[in-house]
């Protein structure tokens, strides 16, 4: 199973279990500079079966709490908090990066995302990424949708679909869901073959599209090749899945308390 939380994918999938513990293996990877970290520690109690929705939120929880700490170690020179170690340095500062997202995501209910798949997902569809806007470009889009509707929004963004060459970029950099991945508080909206993600409150807007499913020429006024507007003003700003830097300004890191694991080597739920 597989979420975007801010600039971080996030991915568990199950592994050979440790005694009487489940165990998922994973995969964090930072959008903005192309790092990944696998694992294979994330363990889980004895007894009940564990979800990969629950596994994927305890993922986020821990995350979050390697960025808190990152964040009182910068704060507090020559200090070692707990949970300094759960990570990476480099993972550890991404997750502070995105800590408000994480601490979102980890708190939302396993539940639904657990749930039954739908008849599409049954199906195999898969979604790409085919632009993630976050900081002053997103509130640009955030501002269109506020003003002219979701529906304006996703024509816009389409400017940043350039077909096979976007779907390409999509694989090759691993942008490719099973669903449209959201956060806990993200808003949803569709039009044709497009997904619209965005977040007015940590400011960010993405734009999927199904992977079996050219662009719509009609939607993107392109019916000739040439460049829509959107294209046109953006110029190679307007490339396949970008990816903006994160906005840090304004974020409170403490505004919840991440969960904490216990002692002991790897990530137990």
């Amino acid at each position: 199973m597989t979420t975007r939380a801010g600039t971080l994918i996030l991915a568990v999938w199950p592994d050979v279990p440790l005694g009487e513990h489940q165990r998922y293996a994973y995969r964090v990877q930072d959008t903005t500079t192309g790092r990944s970290l696998e694992g294979r520690d994330l363990f889980t109690g004895a007894g009940a079966p564990v979800g990969p929705g629950r596994a994927l939120r305890e993922l986020a929880g821990f995350l979050a709490a390697a960025g808190e700490a990152r964040n009182y170690a910068l704060d507090n020179p020559g200090t070692h908090p707990d949970n300094e170690n759960l990570f990476p340095a480099w993972t550890a500062d991404a997750a502070l990066r995105n800590y408000t997202t994480l601490i979102e995501f980890a708190e939302f209910d396993p539940n639904a995302l657990d749930a039954e798949p739908s008849v599409q997902e049954k199906a195999g569809r898969r979604w790409i990424s085919v632009v993630f806007l976050q900081g002053s470009e997103a509130d640009e889009v955030l501002d269109l949708i506020a003003r002219d509707g979701t529906e304006a929004a996703i024509e816009h963004l389409a400017g940043y679909d350039y077909g096979e060459e976007t779907t390409q970029a999509a694989l090759e950099n691993g942008y490719v869901y099973e669903a449209p991945p959201t956060g806990a508080a993200d808003r949803v909206a569709s039009g044709g073959a497009y997904t619209l993600t965005y977040n007015h409150a940590l400011g960010h807007v993405g734009l999927l599209r199904q992977l079996d499913t050219p662009p719509d020429p009609a939607l993107l006024g392109a019916e000739d090749g040439q460049p829509t507007t959107a294209r046109a003003q953006r110029g190679q700003a307007g490339s396949p899945a970008r990816h903006a830097a994160p906005n840090r300004a304004g974020t409170d890191w403490f505004t919840r308390t991440p969960p904490t694991p216990p002692s002991g080597q790897g990530l137990s739920l």
